[in-house]
């Protein structure tokens, strides 16, 4: 048994000493979650041992846990991947800009779920865009995929930034990019970008709306207007 192999098994001791059955039924019928690869563990838990095991890392480079990272992702095990995600997200001072290309294959080959999508997207895939805002439009080419969690993660991934003030003329390409995909997960998506970008920038994602309501999806549109002030919100829709 190799180390990496060793370092799993570990892991996954851990976690189904936490496991919950009823908190896994739960999940599955609140969320309507594929649970087969899902042990129950609660996400404190899992981040509780992920940063025990963190620190026992730290001596390695950066791109050691990232690949440490990936062995987990492989075993599609869901608490695995909220590991690996940690991890990642643990290492957010030390992203370099080749590492991206690094995070959109594990977008790209390990999501499968909204959860880990977002998680991914937000706190590990979010953090190297504020660390390098410059190579923010590489999502664009990311609408195009044939997977459909790539193209949330187009949105998804700009929702911290935006969240800071960055990128809204790219949240507004992306959504336009994104505006009738046949995804409803990637609608709601982009209308929930929307929605953060609304918060510091309520005209500019007002007129935004307005300019494409009649074609908006309405799951979108529903998502988008919510932070917005009462009065622009039933503008937005009452026409609709």
């Amino acid at each position: 048994m190799t180390t990496v192999e060793q370092l799993i098994e570990t892991i996954n001791a851990e976690l189904e000493g936490q496991a919950d059955p009823a908190y896994r039924e739960l999940v599955r019928t609140r969320y309507n979650m594929n649970v087969d690869n899902f042990l129950g563990v609660r996400t404190p838990k899992i981040h509780k041992i992920a940063g025990k095991h963190y620190q026992l890392l730290k001596s390695k480079s950066i791109d050691e846990r990232l690949e440490l990272s990936g062995h987990l992702l492989a075993t599609r095990v869901y608490e695995h991947k909220i590991m690996a995600f940690r991890w990642a997200h643990l290492a957010r001072k030390e992203y370099e800009t080749k590492h991206l290309a690094v995070f959109r294959k594990w977008l790209d080959k390990y999501v499968d779920d909204w959860i880990d999508c977002d998680d991914l997207c937000i706190h590990v895939i979010g953090e190297y865009l504020l660390r390098y805002p410059e190579t923010a439009n590489e999502v664009l080419g990311w609408t195009t995929s044939a997977n459909f969690w790539v193209r949330r993660g187009a949105a998804v991934s700009l929702v911290l930034p935006v969240r800071k003030g960055e990128h809204i003329a790219l949240v507004l390409r992306v959504a336009d990019l994104l505006l009738n995909d046949e995804e409803d997960l990637v609608r709601k998506g982009y209308g929930w970008l929307l929605k953060v970008a609304s918060i510091k920038y309520p005209e500019k994602v007002f007129s935004y709306i307005m300019d494409r309501r009649e074609k908006m999806p309405r799951v979108a549109l529903r998502y988008a207007v919510e932070k917005l002030p009462k009065q622009l919100q039933r503008q937005a829709i009452d026409k609709k």
